[in-house]
């Protein structure tokens, strides 16, 4: 007997600080990526797709879908700061 399905799962990907367009304040925004995957035995075996972007406000937690392109320029940007802080605090 063969138990199959599918789950979605949400994954983190990045986190920037900027102002909510929904409650107006300055909080985290978080990146998160969706992806359904097929399941075997209740184990996730291969992802459905490409997955589906969002943008989540740590303050309201009001959700907003992004196109892909939008989702990667966020994730660079993230990084591209995280790199410039950890920069500034081994030097400082």
């Amino acid at each position: 007997m063969l138990i199959f399905g599918t789950r979605t799962k949400t994954a983190f990907i990045a986190a920037l600080f900027f102002t909510c367009s929904f409650c107006r304040t300055t909080a985290a925004q978080r990146l998160n990526r969706r992806r359904t995957w097929f399941t075997l035995f209740f184990l996730p075996i291969f992802p459905f797709g490409r997955g589906q972007d969002f943008m989540a406000c740590a303050n309201c937690g009001q959700a907003t879908p992004l196109a892909r392109p939008d989702a990667d320029r966020f994730a660079a940007d993230a990084a591209q700061y995280e790199a410039q802080r950890l920069n500034t605090e081994t030097l400082g």
